[in-house]
């Protein structure tokens, strides 16, 4: 089979868990004898896996964030003259999945396309943590990453499956339009790295063994790491001296997170020691006790199936997405609600009753990795794939009975503008809004890259306001509009008037 990996990451140039799995699909499928080309925005300076075939377009670096780049519809060249394929598996979160769609009609090409960011959670890259501490602006982030998602539901139904990593995502995209068949389908583990025995002992020496929490995940502010320090602080130090906390990785949060575990008191037993090899992971994991996690944005936790490959039981909060779906509360490891007034109070007593319960934890580390292993095995996941691909091509071969191909030139013209302009238009957009918060000090900075600086304003007036914000007079939605866009330009967050230079902190 002929299969197109359509992806934001076809370099390794971010060590992300979509980057992972694009990684893995190629390696896994091209080693079970497919023919697989890679689709996706070059990356200045970082390669596609040796001996890949590739199909690139331009990438525009994300103005606060270059290491990431926005594919699009460029050169001429590569929109016209495309590979052809049996089936596109698409992991993009962008407009970008108009390239994949515009084949399928063209020519027949089967698609499918995997859900692999939570928009609603993820909006907030577009504004700078002082804008972010602004409530009504994470509810207007919020309220458009839905109305956005519902777009996505669209176009995701202009193919012939759709891939979720956890089961509580079929009713999710159900109620936001997808009709498509749902096919839900997790992340490997690389056994070869995770089944190694495990090295020397990374933590530090004064850490005291069977009292150790770790997590292991980037420093940025949607994995909800504040949260688990204040917990820390609040609900669990006080009531074990002898309980640690470890943060491995790095990110645009981490100077702060530091900051935070300092003035709490309790630095001594919270541990920073930066990012790690990946192959270095399966040591923090052996030799820690408990997974704490209370990230709820993830489709998947790539980081939580590692600590349960190795035995680790978690103890996380039940986000109704990625993480309940891996965790088996009671088995493998606990889940515990967010959003309650008793919420830190909760996760302590849950993380201290496991501490203090040595049997019921060994129990619990058994079936994690038992459970593990029946459902992240490569080979389990790689015939999965397989299986789902051959079904997609027979969804497509009844609902694309006769491609534009044969069809006439004006048909098939009009088809290639109406999804080229589409793509065009969203990535344009997208990188005019980042381009320009940045620009004014309004977005988060994770590596000085000014390539990119539109020079248009985002206009506020085209932001959405929820129905249960906007009040119910025009004169209190103008003034809501009109807080919205000082506090865009960097005028105002919230009470005060910092200057811009403070939204950067």
């Amino acid at each position: 089979m002929r299969i197109g990996i359509h992806t934001d990451f076809p370099s390794v140039a971010v060590q992300s868990g979509p980057a992972i799995h694009t990684r893995f699909l190629f390696e896994g499928m091209s080693g079970r004898g497919h023919d697989v080309v890679l689709m996706g925005p070059q990356s200045d300076g970082a390669a596609p896996p040796s001996g890949a075939s590739v199909h690139l377009f331009r990438g525009v670096p994300y103005p606060s964030h270059p290491k990431v780049r926005v594919a699009v519809p460029w050169p001429p060249q590569q929109l016209v003259n495309p590979p052809r394929l049996d089936v596109i598996h698409g992991q993009v979160s962008g407009h970008n999945i108009h390239y994949s769609t515009w084949m399928r009609k063209m020519w027949g090409t089967a698609v499918l396309n995997t859900h692999i960011i939570h928009l609603p959670t993820h909006s907030h890259f577009l504004v700078s943590d002082g804008l972010y501490a602004n409530p009504l602006v994470r509810e207007v982030l919020r309220h458009n990453g839905e109305k956005m998602e519902r777009s996505f539901a669209r176009m995701y139904n202009e193919g012939d499956a759709f891939i979720v990593q956890s089961r509580h995502m079929v009713d999710y995209w159900r109620e936001r339009g997808v009709t498509v068949p749902i096919e839900v389908v997790g992340r490997p583990i690389n056994p070869t790295v995770f089944s190694r025995s495990p090295g020397a002992d990374p933590f530090p020496k004064h850490f005291v063994h069977g009292k150790r929490l770790l997590v292991v995940c980037r420093h940025d502010r949607e994995k909800n790491l504040d949260d688990l320090l204040d917990l820390f602080v609040e609900a669990i130090a006080p009531a074990d001296e002898e309980v640690t906390l470890t943060l491995v990785g790095g990110g645009f949060h981490h100077d702060n997170l530091r900051a935070r575990a300092e003035a709490s008191g309790y630095g001594d037993r919270i541990h920073f020691p930066g990012e790690a090899r990946h192959e270095a992971l399966v040591d923090w994991y052996a030799h820690a006790d408990l997974f704490v996690y209370t990230s709820i944005s993830e489709t998947f936790g790539n980081v939580v199936n590692e600590a349960l490959w190795t035995g680790l039981p978690v103890v996380a909060y039940d986000d109704g997405m990625g993480v309940a779906h891996q965790v088996v509360h009671g088995s493998n490891g606990l889940l515990v609600p967010h959003n309650r007034t008793d919420s830190h109070e909760r996760f302590g007593s849950a993380v201290l009753d496991l501490l203090q319960n040595r049997e019921r934890l060994a129990d619990m580390a058994g079936n994690a990795a038992t459970h593990a292993r029946r459902v992240s095995h490569p080979d389990a996941v790689l015939s999965r794939f397989e299986r789902i691909y051959e079904a997609a091509c027979r969804h497509c071969a009844r609902a694309v009975p006769r491609p534009l191909s044969g069809a006439g030139h004006r048909e098939k013209a009009r088809a290639f503008a109406a999804h080229m302009g589409q793509w065009a238009f969203w990535s344009g957009a997208l990188l005019a809004v980042s381009g320009t918060a940045f620009r004014l000090g309004a977005s988060r900075s994770i590596e000085q890259d000014t390539s990119i600086v539109p020079e248009a304003l985002p206009k506020v007036e085209d932001l959405e306001i929820p129905a249960e914000l906007d009040g119910r007079t025009p004169a209190a939605r103008r003034a809501l509009r009109e807080e919205l866009g000082t506090a865009l330009r960097g005028e105002r967050v919230g009470p005060g008037n910092p200057d811009r230079a403070a939204l950067h902190r």
